[in-house]
Order: C-alpha cells, then structure tokens, then sequence
C-alpha cells in the first residue's frame, strides 16, 4: 500500500483489503458452527440403524471407542490438515503467477465463487433421505469446499504484503485482522440473519425451523423433547441451506469488494515487478534445534514450551467443532442463538487483547501466561461440577447455576485465552534470539496446528467414552490446559524484551 508525504498507511486501502480476509472467516465461522451440527444428525442416524458399518462395529468389540462425536471431530479437522498440506503450496505458487489480474487475484477469482459454491450444497446435500447417499455426498461437497478454501487463503492473506510497504505492515496486518474478526462476528448473527430473511420473504415454516433446537438425530422438537411431525407424520429436520447461502452471498460481495479495490488500485502493488527465485540452490536449509547456538538450558525452555503450546492448543482448538452440539444437546439451545454465545466468548477475548500485553510487560509473560491457563481450568471445572451435580429443572431445562456458570466460564474464559494467546509467541520469539524470528515462527506454528489436528480428535473420543454427553468437552479441555499449565512451570527462558513489537507481528502474520 502507497504511502502519503508522511509515511503513514492508507488505511481506508487497507481495509477494503481486508475484505478478501473478512470473507474468508465469514466462512470458517459459519462452516466450524453448523456443519458439526448437520454431521451429528446424519452420523447419529447410521449409529442408531443397523448398517454394515454398525454390524462391523458391534462384531469387533475393540472398535467400541468409535463414536458419533469422534467421527464428527475427526471430519472437522480436515480443513486443519489441507491447510498444512495445501496452503503453503499454493501461496508460494501465486509469488511466480503472472496475469493481467497480478499474481494474487487469479486463484481469489476463481476459486472463491467455486467455493462459495460447494459451501451452499453442504446442507443440500443433509437433505437427501438416504443416509448412506446424503453422508457421502455431504463429505464430497465438504472435501472441494476445503481443498478450494486452500487454494486461495494464501493468495488473500499475501495481498496485505504486496500492497504495503515493509514499515507499515504491522499496522496493516491489525486492520486486517480486525476486518476477519468482523467476519467471524457476522457469521456468530448470520444465522439470525437468515432467519428473519426467509420470514420477511414468506417462509415462516422454514424460519421457524431454524430457530428450533434438535434432538441427536436432528429432528425438531418442542420444549418437552417430543418430535414435531408434519402432515404425514414424518419427522421435521432443520434444512440450514438459508444461513449457508446468506454467508455465501455476503462473502461474494466481499471479494466483488476485494476486486473492484485492485483494479482501481493495481497500480500500488509493489510485487508486480518483484521476480522471485524458485531454484533449489537458493533455498535456504532448514536450521535443526541442535544447531542452533542456544546453551544447553534454553534449548530445553523451547522443548519444553512447544510441548505447552501442543497441549494448550488441543484444548483450544476442541471449542471450536464442539460448541454448538454442546448447546444444542445439553442447554437446549438452537445453532443460530448457540454461535451467538461464541461471539460473548470472543468478544471477551478481544476486549482483553490489550490487558494481557500489558500483564506480560509488568507481571512477565511466563506468569500471565500461567494466570490465564490458571483461570480457564478453574472455571471450566466449576462449570463441569455444577453441570453435574445439580440436578435439572422440572421440566428438564439446564438450572439456572448451570446457566450462570456457564456465563462466567465463557466471559473468563475469554480473557484467560487473551492472556495466553498474546504472550505465548513472543515468548518463544525471546528464546530464539532476533536472528532466528522466522525459524522460531516456524517451530510456534509447528505445535499449534498439530494440535488443531488432534485436539478435535481426542475430545471426541472423550465425549464418546461418556456417552456422547458434551459436558465433557469441558473435562478434557481442563485436563488440556492443566496439563499445560504443569509444563509451563519448567519454561526458564523468554523473559527478556530483546524481540520487538514490529517483529512479533511480522511473525504472527505467518498463520494469518
């Protein structure tokens, strides 16, 4: 991005950059809510019928760790694997991509609308009554739309680099980052959105479905939990199709956004001449731990402190899959009012983004650190006591302690994860040293996206092992973090201020 006399950014550019990155989480946020939900529904119908596959299940007693819940996890972490796999493959691709359109927008252009696309026949495909046929179209649809997502976050996220100078891209990468978190906070309302759409235009039947809570096998139901059938006597499912193609509709006029901005502005684009050198002699090896001139003491502090991340991380990283099944299952609560209570959890943690710097600065960040990972355990196990022990009310509502627990989990939870989000990579960053930041980054984003992998796995296997009850993603979560919490007390190293402000952005916006 072009900068004024004065060297400052354009940020009025740089938002309307954002919206490339502003769409793309509006999908994430809308896929990692819903989908989960339509999945379980499905899932649950195979389980409870007596298909081949539960015949094989039920024949071989070791496979009885098997459940809904895992397999539901372990489908949501495909995005989390193509990521790794794809992403970098294809960012690195647009560096060398020439076209009339730049290197960047091609893959945006292409891919978005194909994209956007199959993320509207997810639920379309749900609807098919066969359940055998509607699973396998469904993980189809769900396989294009995440290899295609791969294709052109990169592409989207590098636009901000190309377009701004090297001295502003910290701030750049903040106004980027605030325009994703729009995103996701418009996929949080979306489904509200969607709702009273198709009651303005007339389908209040459908309307009404979609602010219905479901029972495990997606079928609506009324505040006693009895199914509400139609005309024939056959149960009714929620068809999501129109907050999927709301959110589908939102995040093409985004890139239609995204697109006019860079044929008004491709003259700004610093990388247009920019060739880059693909031949192997110029890559740069890989620097291995034991090379690095660390002492003996800080390598062990960066073992140690990857290990934390891994396991922090595979508590975080089980929220996201989790929640709405979570509310759906056990509060009673509908999809497009369950995402509303993320948006209080991220809402939360945003507000103290600020906050927990600052704690890192005056208390040090191993400390804060240990404060945040000390407060989510404390309140994700009062939350998962009180949810066990006090019993329901009459009429087989959550009691009101429950609810209030869980409030105040959500709200602490959130600024405990600020307090850990904020000084974990600058800790690590530390420990390097200014000279080996990008390596350092690397090792960061090694342990958090393995976790991204693991995490949903192994909480779904936790909350199979106790009878698909989603409270106990709460339990594994705490053991996560308590887990973390234990490993953090042996990181000895990180504390000093030698990595500067600008650098730790420049790192950070490695994953963005």
């Amino acid at each position: 991005m072009s900068k004024d006399t004065k060297g400052k950014l354009n940020y009025g550019r740089t938002a309307l950059i954002g919206f490339g990155f502003m769409g793309c989480m509006l999908l994430w946020s809308v896929y990692n809510s819903y989908v989960p939900v339509i999945l379980k529904g499905k899932l649950t119908e195979v389980f409870a019928g007596n298909s081949a596959f539960v015949q094989f299940i039920n024949e071989h007693s070791w496979l009885g760790w098997i459940s809904v819940a895992l397999i539901v996890n372990a489908i949501m972490t495909i995005d989390n694997i193509f990521g790794v796999v794809f992403q970098p493959y294809f960012g690195k691709k647009s560096d060398t991509t020439k076209s009339k359109l730049g290197k960047r927008m091609p893959y945006i252009l292409i891919c978005q609308p194909i994209c956007a696309l199959f993320f509207c026949f997810i639920p379309v495909a749900a609807t098919v009554k066969t359940v055998g046929l509607s699973i396998l179209l469904m993980m189809s649809v769900i396989i294009c739309f995440n290899f295609l997502m791969s294709v052109w976050r990169s592409p989207v996220v590098s636009l901000m680099p190309d377009f701004t100078p090297s001295a502003l891209q910290s701030d750049a990468n903040a106004v980027i980052n605030i325009l994703g978190g729009i995103g996701q906070m418009v996929g949080f309302v979306v489904g509200t959105i969607a709702a009273v759409l198709v009651g303005i235009f007339g389908f209040d039947q459908m309307s009404a479905a979609l602010k219905a809570t479901t029972n495990d096998l997606g079928e609506i139901i009324d505040s006693e939990g009895n199914r509400i059938l139609d005309a024939l006597g056959n149960p009714q499912h929620v068809n999501y199709t129109p907050v999927f193609v709301v959110t589908a509709v939102i995040s093409i006029l985004c890139m239609i956004v995204l697109y006019g901005f860079y044929k008004k502005n491709k003259k700004y684009d610093l990388s247009a001449n920019v060739e880059v050198d693909n031949s192997e002699g110029e890559k740069k090896a890989k620097i291995k731990i034991k090379n690095l001139p660390l002492s003996k003491e800080e390598k062990r502090s960066l073992f140690v402190m990857l290990a934390a991340l891994f396991l922090i991380n595979n508590a975080s990283e089980a929220i996201i899959p989790n929640f709405t099944n979570f509310a759906n299952s056990t509060l009673g609560v509908a999809p497009i009012y369950s995402t509303l209570m993320m948006a209080v959890f991220a809402v939360s943690l945003a507000a103290f983004g600020i906050p927990a710097g600052v704690m890192g600065r005056k208390l040090g960040r191993k400390k804060t650190i240990m404060i945040g990972l000390f407060g989510i355990v404390v309140m994700f196990a009062i939350y998962l006591a009180i949810s066990q022990l006090l019993p329901k009310s009459a009429d087989g509502s959550v009691n009101t302690f429950t609810w209030i627990a869980l409030w105040v989990a959500l709200v602490v939870g959130g600024a405990a994860v600020g307090c850990i989000n904020i000084n974990t990579l600058p800790l690590v960053l530390t420990i390097g040293g200014r000279e080996y930041v990008g390596t350092f980054t690397g090792y960061y984003y090694t342990a958090t996206m393995s976790a991204s992998v693991t995490g949903p796995i192994l909480c779904g296997l936790v909350i199979g092992l106790f009878n698909e009850d989603y409270n106990y993603m709460f339990l594994f979560c705490a053991i996560m973090f308590l887990l973390g919490l234990l490993v953090m007390t042996q990181v000895k190293h990180g504390e000093s201020y030698e990595i500067t402000d600008e650098e730790i952005k420049q790192a950070q916006m490695a994953d963005d």
